[in-house]
């Protein structure tokens, strides 16, 4: 199933999906057919230069999404894996993460059947957004964001602040007609918890991004992911990538906030704390499973990300 997008906005997709699977568009929802899949899909235009859209489904067959004719100065935000606890084959939970893309560089959306959407897409015109901000932000980053001349993607973990304001959009209980108020201020409050993370980044120069180079560091980032007991080598992942060392390492930084090993450590312990709190394992259960021979060791470097011990961790999130 393939879905052809050629209005300018979002909420034309949502009626050529509806077709597709032989729904109606009702308040900006559709629901999906249980022949088709689970699920929904929910728009909100609020004007020419904000929109956000929640995808909330699993279809059965293959479905394509290409945008014609979208406006070169839209940002997309895209924060995925925020909704439903999506598991990979291997059991771990997929971790939050939002992606920022400029120029265009999300034309082209494929989705294979039997893959569970939970993201909150959010479009906004660049120059929008930096009159939203006021006075010019001094950080090469969000500039460059602002700017939107050159295509980039840039990627960051879904930390708790980021979590509060999504569980707000999709649990909120708001009446009809104050809807597009109160999510176009849950929209404003979500980019701009996300532009706090992004001002943390230390980059002082930012490369414009090709899209087969993307592809590989996305191939490269499941590669270092693949085992959370043990990293592959930069050589490894060198070789792999079939970029030279430096310039995997400088693409690396900057699309994903930290070098290799940052956000390998990182997102083993965004995992620790997964299991700690959801599967209840024990500090030391948790610190074997992920490879940690020293527990101590393990300690510190939870501590590093998560900001407490993990026993404290454990304590605090099993007795709520």
């Amino acid at each position: 199933m393939k879905i052809e997008i050629k209005s300018k906005d979002g909420l034309g997709m949502l009626a050529a999906f509806a077709r597709e699977v032989g729904s109606v568009v009702e308040n900006g929802r559709v629901e999906v057919p249980e022949k088709f899949g689970t699920g929904y899909i929910q728009g909100f235009n609020f004007d020419e230069r904000l929109r956000m859209m929640i995808r909330n489904y699993e279809l059965h067959q293959d479905f394509a999404i290409s945008r014609r004719n979208q406006p070169s100065n839209m940002l997309i935000f895209n924060f995925q894996h925020i909704i439903n606890t999506t598991k990979t084959p291997s059991g771990s939970k997929l971790q939050p993460s939002v992606q920022i893309t400029t120029q265009g560089l999300n034309a082209e959306l494929f989705v294979p059947k039997n893959t569970v959407q939970n993201s909150i897409a959010m479009v906004i015109d660049a120059s929008y957004l930096r009159k939203l901000i006021g006075t010019r932000v001094d950080h090469p980053v969000v500039n460059t964001i602002l700017d939107n001349e050159q295509p980039l993607l840039f990627e960051e973990f879904v930390v708790a602040p980021l979590l509060k304001v999504v569980d707000d959009i999709v649990t909120a209980k708001v009446p009809l007609l104050l809807h597009d108020f109160y999510y176009k201020l849950k929209t404003q409050e979500l980019i701009c918890q996300l532009l706090i993370e992004l001002v943390s980044r230390d980059e002082k120069k930012v490369y414009g991004l090709h899209i087969a180079d993307i592809r590989m560091l996305y191939q490269v980032k499941e590669r270092l992911l693949q085992n959370m007991e043990e990293a592959p080598s930069v050589a490894e992942l060198t070789e792999f990538s079939g970029m030279s060392e430096t310039k995997l390492k400088r693409l690396f930084n900057q699309v994903f906030g930290r070098s290799i090993f940052q956000y390998f450590q990182n997102f083993r312990m965004q995992e620790a704390a997964r299991l700690l709190k959801e599967e209840r394992l024990s500090v030391s259960e948790v610190g074997y499973q992920l490879g940690f021979s020293n527990l101590g060791h393990f300690a510190k470097v939870f501590e590093e990300v998560i900001g407490v011990k993990p026993k404290q961790y454990s304590k605090l999130t099993n007795n709520r």
